[in-house]
């Protein structure tokens, strides 16, 4: 995976259209409604998060549909350095977040390096509000090459972007952590002001194979709220 020459185009802001991110996908506790999982992730888990985690960019993708999703929520979030998640993972702040997370998010955790490109639209920088978003999960066909399959699944965000009139979109190319599985090859993002037609991706690149088609409100810390050392 390429990765940016210049640790500052991880705060955000892209380098040659490029940024390098982490993703996390995760489940609610089977006690919790997708409600109650979000109001406690919005209103008590994410302020514990920025008091320890030196984001540069920090954003939770909450699914409002399918309803029998595998996850609730995507994370994305961006360090200066990539591998300072490792450091975070086994430092007392890490551990301080795991162990409030584990209180509302079940065991069961999907995490990737994510390369993220801009497709269509305006370069991403910090957003305010509840933003809509749409997200299609793919995957690679076994008879497909990989450079094939990421060559088709950015042509087609583009063409995805001129058909769906998206504001905005990106792809994310991922790559697992180390022995963990990933229910994706890539992500293609969609920012829309409009319900997406789903019949737009009814016939994807034959090296293409559609997971799932999420639909999300995605929720963004400020930027000042980020204790990161930029």
């Amino acid at each position: 995976m390429h990765l940016p020459a210049r640790p500052e185009a991880l705060s955000g802001p892209y380098d040659n259209g490029h940024s390098v991110k982490t993703i996390v996908m995760s489940r609610r506790r089977p006690e919790l409604t997708r409600d109650a999982f979000r109001d406690f992730y919005e209103t008590r888990h994410v302020p514990l998060v920025v008091q320890h985690a030196h984001f540069t960019k920090y954003v939770r993708n909450h699914l409002i549909a399918p309803s029998n999703s595998e996850f609730d929520v995507v994370l994305e979030f961006w360090m200066v350095d990539p591998a300072a998640v490792d450091a975070l993972d086994v430092s007392a702040g890490g551990e301080i977040i795991k162990a409030h997370a584990d209180r509302f998010i079940g065991p069961e955790r999907f995490r990737a390096v994510a390369e993220e490109s801009l497709l269509a639209g305006p370069a991403r920088r910090y957003e305010t509000g509840r933003i809509q978003k749409y997200a299609l999960l793919l995957n690679r066909r076994a008879y497909s090459a990989e450079a094939d399959f990421i060559a088709d699944a950015r042509d087609w965000g583009r063409r995805l972007a001129a058909g769906a009139r998206a504001k905005r979109v990106t792809i994310d190319v991922v790559k697992p952590f180390a022995g963990g599985p990933f229910p994706a090859n890539a992500i293609l993002w969609l920012w829309l002001d409009r319900a997406f037609d789903v019949g737009l991706a009814e016939t994807p690149p034959r090296s293409i194979d559609i997971g799932r088609i999420l639909t999300l409100d995605a929720y963004e810390t400020p930027r000042e709220a980020l204790i990161a050392d930029l």
